[in-house]
């Protein structure tokens, strides 16, 4: 080859690479342009993270994942707008929606192997300390607005100790004092150090919460994602569901015929209770009911009231169920009938087991209209 070829195939190949590289940014600025960097801003994150680690959305870039996510998200959407307020008038990252998505899909009912329970999945112990009821009655961790109330004391008790926002999710899975030691590790905080796949400075599961947590709220804060889902990001946030104080005693059956409402979508939004009548302990509990509803609601309330006469007599009796007892045995123990314990508990079939504890329905005006 001449050296005048040669140097003509050097130029070429030199201009053939800068071109290369100038496609590549180009790429990568009209890339990132599609993604709103907000939430990861609100974790504390420089939107550089981004590029340093391009897998941080290949969580939920599976078409079926996504749909099943956006299905969640909308399923949940009685309690979506009451928590989102709630973070945001707490100075909590409303992205922190988030966190309670990776956590339980917004699930009140999710329930870990850990016996951690509810949308922000939170341990018994942990509840307890946080001023949550978890006895045999009810649950306070399947709360969703009570339970709100305890992850935003524990999130911004977090957020004093750490001082970043992607810390305290960090610090929610492994815990605040194992984080505190991979810092220390590490000799630094950077998100990027932390999550090295080499290093290793927190565990796998924990390197992939964090990267869930914010392909999350990248994805929902990504208009070309949702396509037609745009209202899931832009909904109003008037309140769809309000709390009304209820005397202890009270049947959900009760309290969702007076409603116009079947007892499965009543307890759908009260997930903390653990039987369809409400515990003895304290004078009152809160049920969630469909803010529509709440009109009809005082207009019942105010008749019944007028009507009402003194009954100090609790109208069930709690049954510890003993070796040998059937559901039949206790029945006609108690005079009632199999069916009317079954509602009472929940129960979808006659299966009982030792030392369970089983509401029974004594009285005798509701037993006969099966309003219990």
């Amino acid at each position: 080859m001449s050296k005048r070829m040669k140097c003509f195939s050097q130029k070429w190949l030199v201009f053939f690479v800068t071109l290369l590289l100038a496609s590549l940014a180009h790429a990568k600025m009209a890339f990132e342009s599609n993604i709103d960097t907000k939430a990861l801003e609100a974790f504390g994150v420089n939107a550089s993270f981004l590029s340093q680690m391009p897998g941080v959305l290949k969580k939920v870039n599976k078409e079926e994942e996504w749909k099943k996510l956006v299905k969640r998200f909308d399923v949940s959407y009685q309690f979506i707008p009451i928590i989102k307020n709630m973070l945001i008038e707490a100075s909590v990252p409303q992205e922190f929606l988030f966190l309670a998505m990776a956590e339980s899909k917004f699930s009140s009912r999710a329930y870990s192997r850990k016996k951690a329970v509810g949308i922000w999945q939170f341990m018994p112990s942990t509840a307890k300390e946080l001023g949550l009821k978890v006895n045999h009655y009810i649950d306070e961790r399947r709360d969703p607005i009570k339970s709100t109330q305890a992850a935003i004391a524990y999130l911004k008790r977090l957020y004093k100790q750490t001082g970043e926002w992607y810390l305290v999710a960090m610090a929610y899975n492994y815990g605040l004092r194992k984080v505190q030691n991979a810092i220390k590790a590490a000799g630094t905080s950077d998100i990027k150090v932390l999550l090295d796949e080499d290093k290793k400075y927190l565990p796998k599961e924990t390197r992939e919460y964090i990267r869930s947590i914010l392909s999350l709220a990248l994805k929902f804060n990504s208009l070309d994602n949702l396509k037609d889902k745009e209202y899931l990001l832009n909904r109003g946030a008037r309140v769809s569901l309000v709390g009304v104080p209820f005397k202890r005693h009270t049947s959900l059956v009760q309290v969702a015929k007076n409603l116009n409402l079947s007892l499965e979508t009543l307890k759908s939004y009260n997930h903390q209770f653990r039987y369809n009548i409400l515990p003895s302990k304290d004078p009152t509990y809160t049920i969630y009911i469909p803010y529509e509803k709440l009109a009809l609601f005082k207009q019942r309330q105010l008749k019944q009231n007028k009507n009402a006469q003194a009954n100090p007599k609790s109208p069930f009796i709690t049954h510890v169920v003993l070796p040998k007892e059937t559901l039949s045995s206790i029945a006609k123990r108690y005079q009632v009938s199999i069916s009317s314990i079954q509602l009472a508990n929940n129960l979808k079939d006659s299966n009982i087991f030792i030392h369970q504890r089983l509401i029974i329905p004594t009285n005798k005006k509701l037993l006969a209209t099966r309003e219990f």
